[in-house]
């Protein structure tokens, strides 16, 4: 499974929850925006 999201739209709060449980149950996580977005460390979160 892969999660996308629209990171332009998203809240830093959401984000900061969702990088956790990106990390926490394994699943990967795409964060797709306009601008670079801060993404920390993980081999399950990428930005496009």
């Amino acid at each position: 499974m892969r999660i996308w999201v629209d990171a332009d739209a998203c809240p830093v709060a959401i984000r900061e929850i969702l990088f956790r449980a990106a990390d926490r149950t394994g699943v990967a996580l795409t964060l797709v925006s306009n601008h670079p977005i801060p993404v920390p460390p993980s081999r399950h979160i990428r930005a496009l």
